[in-house]
């Protein structure tokens, strides 16, 4: 049943609410609950699809592509789910949605001339998907190297650009990264192959070590430990995004120019050697939680 107007209203002002508190989660359930209650709605739809895109993985981008399709497909003629949809190709860093860009920038042109924003310089996008933001803070920290350092750098230069979404982003992500004690996440961020084989080898190694031993079940939980960093990273880094788009406007500020400090390029897609070690850790640790459960059947 389509949804009235004053219900449609009240949903998209909830939603709309806990999206820009950073509670990401509970805007989804909340446009989808409305979409499932008062019926398809292309601003519940445009919500819900902003809303996984908040959350920047990969998976929740390819949702919220799918979440604009279905919407659009019933309502091919919305400029702001075309928006929205435009938006996340122009930012999202997948080049598969970026491809996309020519044909919603047609439709939304065809609706609204002035509707279309200009030309994105590579430092100066809206705010950036998790994959960009880990992209940015990997190539800033090998090129610079010290953390706090690196961290300087670039809130000097979102200063000198207070419009540059993602520069601030990477500002505020570097902040959190050279916090002490956070050796571990920016092993994470800099060296992302490596330490994600240490931390599911360190799972798988736990595992087959409770089995073969047979020690007690409950020391299983100790494989835990690599793993749990991967949640504790990205919590960081939604925090990081959070803190950047709430931040209060400034002026341009003059700044210190760093030579060193490097521009930040579109980011590539996903490379063969990603997805192999990605297929790899899925099928190591489908065999160790299968050895696992064999030894522990209770």
């Amino acid at each position: 049943m389509q949804a009235g107007h004053e219900d449609v209203t009240a949903a998209c002002a909830d939603a709309e609410a806990l999206l820009r508190a950073g509670r990401t989660s509970a805007a989804r359930k909340a446009a989808r609950a409305a979409l499932y209650t008062d019926g398809p709605d292309p601003a519940l739809y445009a919500l819900l699809g902003r809303a996984h895109a908040a959350e920047g993985h990969g998976d929740h981008a390819d949702r919220a592509a799918a979440v604009f399709d279905e919407g659009l497909a019933t309502f091919p003629e919305d400029l702001g789910l075309l928006l929205a949809y435009y938006d996340l190709c122009r930012t999202g860093g997948d080049p598969e949605q970026g491809r996309r860009l020519p044909e919603l920038a047609a439709r939304i042109r065809e609706l609204d001339p002035d509707a279309v924003p200009g030309p994105i310089a590579p430092e100066a996008a809206s705010t950036p998907g998790g994959r960009v933001q880990r992209h940015d803070a990997r190539l800033v920290l090998t090129v610079i190297g010290h953390p706090a350092g690196a961290a300087q750098q670039a809130w000097d230069r979102a200063r000198a650009r207070p419009a540059d979404d993602r520069t601030a982003v990477l500002a505020e992500t570097l902040t959190t990264l050279a916090r002490r004690g956070r050796a571990p996440l920016r092993l994470l961020v800099r060296a992302p192959l490596t330490a994600a084989l240490g931390c599911w080898a360190w799972f798988d190694a736990v595992l087959l070590t409770v089995a073969a031993l047979h020690l007690p079940a409950w020391t299983g939980l100790a494989a835990l430990l690599g793993p749990a960093m991967f949640p504790l990273l990205y919590g960081l880094l939604r925090g990081a995004r959070r803190r950047a788009v709430g931040r209060a406007p400034a002026d341009p500020a003059s700044t210190p120019a760093h030579e060193g400090f490097p521009s930040l390029p579109p980011v590539p897609p996903y490379t063969t050697r990603e997805k192999a070690t990605a297929a790899l850790v899925v099928l190591t640790v489908a065999v160790t939680l299968a050895v696992f459960a064999a030894r522990f059947p209770g």
